[in-house]
């Protein structure tokens, strides 16, 4: 464990609850797409922290590597658990799209 303290989780997020609670914060909730949002612990305190869901800014991640046939258009649409801000969505090329040598702006598009 080295000289990392056993309450870091602790201490971390009191840190982060300390800026959070402030009026002139904005909250980047990051939630990744390939797992059920309604559990994710960042929105979870991000909606102790923002109670009326106005500073908080969904960052939806790893649509890339979500199984074929699911999108992420109802977390993305602001449908499943809405923010006033609503949420952004962060993709990657997928391993397939690099092994297959697509190129980004193909991927893009895509």
């Amino acid at each position: 464990m080295g000289n990392q303290i056993n309450d870091i989780e602790e201490v971390t997020t009191r840190m982060a609850e300390r800026y959070c609670r402030e009026d002139r914060t904005i909250i980047l909730a990051v939630i990744p797409a390939n797992a059920d949002m309604t559990t994710s612990q960042g929105l979870h305190l991000a909606r102790q922290w923002d109670l009326d869901g106005s500073r908080t800014l969904g960052v939806i991640t790893k649509i890339d590597i979500m199984d074929r046939g699911t999108d992420a258009s109802g977390m993305i649409l602001n449908r499943e658990v809405p923010l006033k801000l609503g949420y952004v969505g962060v993709k990657n090329r997928s391993q397939e799209d690099i092994n297959n040598k697509v190129k980004v702006a193909i991927a893009l598009a895509k």
